[in-house]
């Protein structure tokens, strides 16, 4: 139901950008409560914030949970916010130039960058540019995803600028640009893009329009870019159109529809998906006897070549020469222990860069246990190795694992939830005095863990303590103060958190202290105390 113009609050909010203000990282979060433990899961660090690439105005924002109605975001201060689309599908801009990059990436091209901000006055919501480059050409080629309508005369005149500008161009028209029919009357077909919800993420669809057939969706990962353009399941780009690759593509109903669980999927160059797992083991210099290639092997943590005096390898590699079982070979050359050593290391060294990359590309998406297992792979390829890593890879490695340890330090929503059960009695019984209660004297009493807490963790704790509070009484958050009797900081936060006034910085002691104030004594004589003086705050 449409609610009037003057109860909507525009304030609320279901897409932001995760990390910082101007990040292109997208976050959605669904409406539904039954969602939210998995989405904050998902982002323990809880920076969520109006994004500028998104319209917004930059301010931090909150994850609201609510059981009796829609979850969304909020607007930490008060203030005005000038965004124009705050829908689910506000951040389909951000998604789609944030996968697209990815998936180039995947693909080994160079030179991939995004770019959302446009010159001019266009909306930041009219077309989104991804800029990358093939390995064996000197410029740079362009895919360009047209998510608003514009008319015949502007768009050829736009893709005639850009042909002239980069050395090729790939077209993806969204749900509402309306110029897929004058690309098909050209090319005879036109490429559509979307994005779907899938939980607490959206899934980027590729699909073909072809005149009077219905669009055939597939996810982004399982399509390649090609020469001629990008390749879906069962249909090949060339100069003349598409070829049908044996025969027709495979139906919607036939094909497997992705879910959370297999995004971090990639293809690889056969076209076809697996785990983005850790590499397998280098291969062993070629030849050699059985012993000496298990003593290469990084998975093997004390490696011993030193055990043989020389190592003996074919000069010609595997494969090459007059065929694969008529190889022609060259009398074998002797390579020292050190020499294998070095190998050895050379091998583990560029597998941990693989995965470090990868955490480079991916890591701030990983779950914590996923982010744990591309570690141990990290941690055991370093192990294994005669001198370790250099210092460039070990600073890396390092700040990985750093981050993992800060991760692992948050409480869980479970935790929090289990944290805000024991302060709400506690607090209870301050507010039956009036007497306010500092985060030290909260951890002496029940939790010594919970003044070390992140800021974000404590106002979720604070706002799980009186989610249940009438709001018509006082919070029992007020019943937690900075030291000296002050207004915590904080309070401010867990007041907007739950949807109460929220005083200017000016006011706020005042307004804390007459929340003390409104945990008046109970009428019930078991409970009957002193009224706490100014003098006491």
């Amino acid at each position: 139901m449409l609610l009037p113009a003057g109860e909507e609050d525009t304030r609320k909010v279901q897409t932001a950008v995760a990390g910082s203000p101007a990040a292109d990282h997208p976050v959605y979060l669904p409406m539904d409560a039954a969602e939210y433990d998995r989405f904050i899961r998902e982002y323990p660090a809880r920076e969520f914030y109006c994004g500028t690439l998104l319209g917004g105005c930059g301010k931090k924002l909150s994850a609201r949970k609510y059981r009796d109605k829609k979850c969304h975001f909020a607007h930490v201060a008060a203030g005005t916010c000038r965004r124009a689309s705050t829908n689910e599908a506000s951040a389909d801009h951000l998604y789609m130039g944030r996968a697209i990059a990815v998936w180039l990436k995947e693909q080994k091209y160079g030179h991939v960058q995004p770019r959302y901000k446009q010159k001019g006055k266009q909306d930041l919501r009219d077309f989104v540019d991804v800029r990358y480059m093939h390995r064996e050409e000197r410029r740079e080629r362009l895919v360009r995803v047209q998510l608003t309508r514009r008319s015949k005369s502007e768009w050829e005149e736009t893709d005639t600028r850009l042909r002239e500008q980069w050395a090729g161009i790939e077209w993806l028209f969204g749900p509402d640009s309306m110029l897929a029919n004058w690309q098909i009357d050209r090319r005879g077909y036109a490429l559509r893009i979307r994005c779907r919800p899938a939980g607490i993420t959206r899934v980027v669809e590729v699909g073909v329009q072809l005149p009077d057939t219905p669009i055939d969706w597939v996810p982004l990962t399982e399509c390649r870019m090609t020469a001629h353009g990008i390749r879906l399941p069962g249909l090949e780009p060339t100069a003349d159109g598409l070829v049908p690759l044996g025969g027709r593509a495979p139906s919607p109903a036939s094909r497997s529809i992705p879910t959370p669980a297999t995004v971090g999927r990639r293809t690889d160059r056969s076209g076809e998906r697996r785990p983005l797992e850790t590499p397998s083991p280098p291969a062993s210099p070629p030849g050699g006897d059985e012993p000496n290639r298990r003593a290469a092997a990084p998975a093997d943590p004390q490696p011993h070549p030193e055990k043989a005096d020389v190592f003996t390898a074919p000069e010609t590699a595997p494969g090459s020469g007059e065929g694969a079982e008529g190889t022609l070979r060259t009398p074998p050359a002797r390579v020292s222990p050190r020499e294998i050593q070095a190998y050895h290391d050379k091998k583990a060294t560029e597998e941990m860069i693989l995965l470090l990359d990868h955490l480079d590309l991916v890591g701030d998406e990983l779950h914590l246990d996923q982010l744990q297992t591309v570690l141990r792979g990290i941690t055991t390829r370093e192990r294994a190795m005669w001198r370790g890593p250099g210092p460039e890879v070990r600073k890396r490695v390092r700040a990985w694992q750093a981050h993992a340890d800060m991760l692992l330090a948050r409480p869980t929503f479970r935790e929090i939830c289990a944290h805000a059960d024991a302060v709400r009695p506690l607090l209870s019984v301050a507010a039956r005095t009036v007497r306010p209660l500092t985060w030290t004297e909260l951890g002496t009493r029940l939790d010594g863990r919970l003044p070390a807490l992140h800021p974000d963790d404590k106002v979720a704790v604070l706002v799980e303590t009186d989610r249940a509070t009438s709001p018509d009484r006082p919070l029992l958050s007020a019943l937690v103060a900075a030291r000296g009797h002050r207004v915590h900081p904080l309070y401010a936060r867990v007041l907007d958190h739950l949807d109460r006034a929220v005083p200017r910085p000016s006011d706020a002691q005042a307004a804390w202290e007459e929340d003390l104030r409104r945990h008046r004594p109970s009428p019930d004589p078991r409970y009957a105390v002193r009224r706490v003086r100014a003098s006491d705050i």
